[in-house]
């Protein structure tokens, strides 16, 4: 091979790099949690990759992911839904009440996809109607559904409720745990990349003026992430209810911050567009759990591990934000 031909080779190499620089970063930082934490925790004694940790890690990953993979629709957009984690503990707790009601997941599963549905179309055509931030109408979402969930909790007398006389098996095998994730994703993905949805979603995010004259419906194509949306949550919901076999008020508690996390340190650009990436979802939620997990059993304190994601997120915000085109979701 001649000198000008590896010159070549360099400089394509470099230009690819630099291209996919936030894929490289995010899934060097995965590959390095699990050589930290594989190293770190077996010379405590105890592994990450036990049975039992590996359940929990499994858990906490699949849940987060069902999330962020449908949150990774409304990042596009370079919006951000702050209620995500309250809507999780809604629909926890229906599906709850309404099992135990009916003995049935089926009624109370449907309830959720209605009301969540319902959410999701507000908040996606609010900021294009009122003229604000979509993130606005989100707060005011978590904040309603924070006090009905406070009421529902006072009325039952009781800040957890456990469902009873219905099987949950299924969503407490990591086996399905993963099927569910691949499903969806390869859905949300097809939607994503291969359809119009994904497309028009990412050239809003991208330049909304543009798109809108390019003959876009904005309000539409708004609109329609946020359901898109809304199916993950109640889907994320049925695997955290269904691990856990019950509901508090305290669920979901932080979720929102979780996925925010996830895939920022996946690589997703907090401006969103047409670098949105679906992989974000999942290799964050990997990053993160691994750090969630792995983090007590080197001995790091719980009040700690908080500390060091809060961290983690401040220095990869600060890094994302050294652009001069509007980083911040709105």
């Amino acid at each position: 091979m001649t000198a000008i031909a590896q010159d070549r080779e360099k400089q394509n190499l470099v230009q690819w790099i630099k291209k996919h620089s936030s894929t490289v970063a995010s899934l060097g930082g995965l590959v390095f949690c699990i050589i930290f934490f594989t190293i770190g925790t077996g010379m405590k004694g105890e592994s990450i990759w036990s049975g039992d940790k590996l359940s929990t890690l499994i858990g906490d990953v699949i849940v987060t992911a069902l999330m962020a993979v449908g949150a990774v629709f409304i990042y596009s957009l370079g919006n951000m839904d702050v209620s995500i984690g309250r809507q999780v503990g809604l629909y926890s707790t229906m599906l709850v009440l309404i099992g135990n009601a009916t003995g049935s997941l089926l009624p109370g599963i449907l309830a959720c996809i209605v009301v969540a549905v319902i959410i999701g179309i507000i908040n996606g055509a609010a900021g294009e109607l009122l003229h604000m931030y979509s993130v606005i109408s989100s707060v005011v979402f978590m904040m309603v559904i924070s006090g009905i969930t406070t009421i529902i909790y006072s009325n039952v007398g009781s800040k957890n409720i456990i469902l009873s006389g219905v099987d949950l098996s299924f969503f407490r095998s990591p086996v399905n745990m993963v099927i569910v994730l691949v499903i969806e994703y390869l859905v949300i993905g097809y939607f994503f990349y291969f359809t119009k949805y994904g497309k028009y979603a990412r050239s809003i995010g991208a330049n909304q003026t543009a798109a809108a004259q390019s003959g876009v419906n904005i309000i539409k194509y708004r609109v329609i992430p946020y359901i898109f949306l809304a199916f993950c949550l109640v889907t994320a919901s049925l695997f955290q209810m269904g691990y856990t076999g019950a509901a508090s008020d305290a669920t979901g508690t932080g979720f929102e911050m979780n996925v925010m996390v996830s895939l920022i340190l996946g690589g997703m650009p907090l401006k969103g567009g047409m670098k949105s990436r679906l992989s974000c979802a999942v290799i964050g939620a990997l990053t993160f759990s691994l750090l969630a997990v792995g983090l007590p059993i080197i001995g790091v304190p719980t009040r700690m591990t908080f500390m060091i994601k809060a961290i983690i997120f401040l220095v990869v915000v600060l890094i994302t934000c050294r652009q001069k085109s509007g980083p911040l979701p709105r």
